[in-house]
């Protein structure tokens, strides 16, 4: 009995990649030894998205569409298709084609090796800003500081393999801030890598803005350690040791400058600009302890909730 591979692929607004992603998809794939099985989850699209995939489910039996409730973004829209995939191994994509269906045959050769992750490296960025660029790379050198013993891999998004007992392991992370990237590198089992050159986006634009990528980073972060915390305490022993020399260098001062009878400093200048800037250190710090307390709140509360990560409206099968 074949294997049953299942392609998990997100869309928000994507009528112009449909029939597309569907071709090259099967046509990428058709000479595989493996059943196929497409999840496409319509993350409350506004345009025709969820029309045409199911004028699509004609022409491909195979396809499975996952219609959620609204739009809950592109980490929910993973998960709800990662819930319905029944495949031996799954692969997430996206639907842009950024990330090549014909790179899946080899991340099947290392599945057939005998690893559980095969991640899809990328090798470059074609057509990203430098501040995308630099953006992405700040991202991950920061997670993998903060992310403790998660190891982030670098340069791999959702794109990759992952086998049966892997998923099943994700799926039974219950966190509310969910993301995809950090929780399988959290599960473990053997693991390797392909490196690829990211394409150019074939149709349409994409949907991912400052705003979510800085809640990306934030998510990522928050999610996988409590590191960010330790910091309060790293920070107060450090301004501690700098406040405490600062004492001994204004009493070293001071005694110098009446020991000796001189006028090294204005008194009256220096207590102004001291007292200045002892405020505004105070400030901040007050200011970057709430911002970083709230993150912490904030994610407390919706683990408190323990609402649904997505709302499944109802699956499509042909």
């Amino acid at each position: 009995m074949k294997k049953l591979l299942s392609i998990v692929v997100p869309m928000y607004n994507e009528e112009k990649m449909v029939n597309l992603f569907l071709q090259t998809l099967t046509d990428d794939l058709k000479n595989l030894s493996y059943d196929l099985e497409i999840v496409a989850v319509n993350d409350g699209s506004k345009d025709q998205t969820l029309d045409l995939l199911m004028k699509a489910q004609e022409l491909y039996p195979q396809l499975i569409i996952v219609n959620l409730s609204r739009n809950f973004g592109h980490e929910g829209a993973i998960a709800a298709g990662l819930s319905v995939a029944s495949g031996d191994i799954i692969v997430p994509l996206d639907a842009d084609l950024q990330d090549p269906p014909s790179l899946i045959p080899s991340l099947i050769a290392k599945y057939e090796e005998g690893y559980e992750v095969v991640n899809a490296k990328r090798k470059s960025r074609e057509g990203e800003s430098a501040f995308k660029r630099g953006t992405a790379s700040l991202f991950y050198k920061v997670i993998g500081k903060f992310s403790n013993k998660v190891r982030v891999p670098n340069n791999v998004g959702h794109f990759r393999l992952i086998s049966r007992r892997v998923l099943d392991e994700v799926i039974k992370l219950n966190d509310y801030v969910r993301v995809f990237r950090a929780e399988v590198p959290y599960v473990g089992f053997k693991t390797t890598s392909i490196e690829f050159e990211r394409p150019l986006r074939k149709e349409g634009k994409t949907h991912y803005n400052l705003k979510m990528m800085s809640d990306l980073a934030i998510d990522s972060i928050v999610s996988t350690s409590i590191e960010p915390l330790k910091l309060i305490t790293k920070f107060t022993i450090g301004y501690m040791m700098f406040y405490l020399l600062s004492v001994i260098a204004l009493i070293v001062i001071y005694g110098v400058d009446k020991g000796l009878e001189l006028t090294l400093i204005n008194n009256t200048h220096y207590i102004i600009w001291l007292i200045a800037e002892i405020i505004g250190l105070f400030f901040l710090i007050i200011c970057f302890f709430f911002a970083l307390i709230a993150e912490y709140l904030g994610r407390t509360f919706l683990e408190a909730q323990k609402r649904p990560f997505f709302i499944i409206d109802k699956v499509i099968r042909k």
